[in-house]
Formats: C-alpha cells, structure tokens, sequence
C-alpha cells in the first residue's frame, strides 16, 4: 500500500480527533475500530503465514532471527538513552489530575489480555491457513489486509489526535522530554541494524523491523503489506518478543542504570502494558515521560517502517 496514502488516513483520524477532543462516543467507537481492525489483521496475517509453505517450513529460522533482532533493538535503545540520562538531567513535573489521566488510561492487565487475545488469533488465524487454505487464498488475504488497514489507521489517529493533553505536556516539559522517544528510536534502530547485519539481514529490512518499536500488531501488518509474509512473520515475532524482553529487563535496569533508562526497553508499549511496571520501579516522576515516549513512538510506526523499508 501507498505510504502516502497511509498517511493520509492516519491524518485525517488525528485531525477528526484532536477537534473532537471530548467526544467521548468517537473515541469509544475509535477503540473499537482499532480492536476490531488489529483482530482482523492479525487473523488474515496468520492465516497468510500458513497458507505460505515457504513461511512454515522456515519458521524456525525466522524466531532465532527474530530473538537476535529485539535484543538488539533493547541493547541499542538502552545504551542511548543512559549515555543521555548521564549528559542531561531530566526533570518532571507532575499533576495530580494528569498522572491520574494517565494512569487510567494504562492498565497493565488490559494490555496483557490484549497481548494473549491477538497471540490466540494469530495462531488461529496460521492454523486454519496450514490446515485449510490453499495458496490461492494469499490474493484475497492481501486485500483484506489492505482495505482494513485504511479503517485501522483512522481509528488510531483519532485516538491519537484526543490525547491533546498529551501535546500540552510536551510544549511544558520542553526539548528533554521529546529527546527520550528520538532517542529511543535511534537506538531501536541502530540496534537491530546491527543485530540484523550479523544475522545476515538487508539494513533497510532490519531498519524496518526496528521501527516497530514493540507495536508487534501494526509493524508486523505493515510489512506483510508493503514487503512480504517472511518480513511480516518476523515483524510479528521480533516486536512481542521485545515485549516480553522489556517485562523482564525493566526492573533489573531501573536500579542499575536509573527509571528513565528503564523507559527504553519498553517502546511504544510505554503507553500501556509496561507503564503500571515502570512506574512501580521508577516512581510516579517516569509516569509522564514514558507514556508520552509511548505516544510519539506509536505515532511513528506507520511512518517510519514504509520509509526505512524503501531506502
């Protein structure tokens, strides 16, 4: 699919939601499009997955590169972060009212649900495609996932566009503020390049697989769409498993190398499921910094993977 035509959906989802800031049956009926869309997409994407016998019978392959590539990505995002904790001192100020915003809006347990539904579908989803569709399926699968991804991007910017608390956070905070998600990306990034460079990988794939920042649903979409099933499969598998990497590392980070570095493993999760965590190791100063990392980074993801995957 067109990059610019993505854009251009995820446009005018933000700009209908940051208008309608307070429009609380748009934003209940953009949650469900993002949770319906993502169960669709994820359902055809496993069912690609399965009914690609090249995938199956190279899935094994695709984990251990998948685990090579979200370590990198930790690794990367960490070091460039502490290196940043260690030269800027990062102060947060807080409200009662904001962090209370927040912390309704996180929720870890709804998060982890979430996580086990979508691994349900897509497993669901690769075993009706290994067990019952033949390859002529693919066509219309890609179709599926093309048309639902214009829906899914007008939710996701709808909700993105009514978090303008969000946006009047960052004009307060200031430059540091924005630099932890930057910087997070980079290292994501420079990371997984690396990791993919010894895995022998392409740097414009590996790149693309690091944009994805743990937002394992839509990167792993993305890339099946715009490159292939193989690329989409080890989206997929490299950015849950940085998830489930960042539930383990953050509270070893957090004592060593300080709760905003702990930010970094997390991605764009930030905004969600390692939120309730960062802030139990961290304090309630790492609340505000790690949700907006997680906005910024979630906002990034459609834009930068169709980008770094055509350079």
């Amino acid at each position: 699919m067109d990059l610019g035509l993505l854009v251009l959906f995820l446009l005018t989802g933000f700009l209908l939601g940051f208008f309608q800031e307070n429009n609380r049956i748009l934003s209940r009926l953009a949650r469900l499009v993002v949770h319906i869309g993502l169960l669709v997409l994820i359902a055809a994407m496993g069912a690609r997955i399965g009914a690609d016998p090249d995938i199956i019978s190279d899935l094994g392959r695709i984990g251990l590169q998948s685990f090579g590539l979200a370590l990198g990505g930790i690794v990367g995002s960490v070091i460039c972060l502490y290196l940043f904790s260690l030269s800027v001192e990062v102060l947060v100020e807080q409200q009662g009212q904001e962090d209370s915003e927040v912390s309704r809006t996180s929720g870890d347990e709804g998060g982890l649900r979430l996580t086990g539904i979508i691994l349900l579908v897509v497993t669901a989803g690769g075993l009706s495609g290994w067990l019952f569709l033949p390859e002529t399926a693919l066509t219309p699968l890609t179709s599926l996932t093309a048309y639902s991804l214009m829906v899914l991007f007008v939710g996701v910017g709808i909700d993105i566009g009514q978090k303008r608390s969000i946006f009047r956070q960052i004009r307060e905070l200031g430059w540091r503020i924005i630099a932890i998600p930057l910087l997070v990306a980079l290292g994501s990034i420079i990371g997984t390049v690396i990791a993919g460079t010894l895995l022998g990988l392409l740097r414009n794939e590996s790149a693309a697989l690091g944009a994805g920042f743990g937002w394992y649903s839509l990167s792993a979409v993305l890339l099946t769409d715009l490159h292939s099933v193989e690329l989409g499969s080890m989206a997929f598998l490299t950015n849950i498993m940085r998830e489930m990497l960042a539930l383990i590392t953050i509270p070893v980070i957090a004592p060593l190398l300080g709760s905003i570095t702990a930010i970094a493993p997390g991605g764009a999760t930030t905004m969600d499921v390692t939120l309730p965590l960062l802030k139990k190791v961290g304090g309630e100063e790492v609340v505000i910094p790690a949700f907006i990392n997680g906005v910024v980074l979630t906002a990034l993801v459609p834009l930068l993977v169709p980008f770094l995957l055509a350079l």
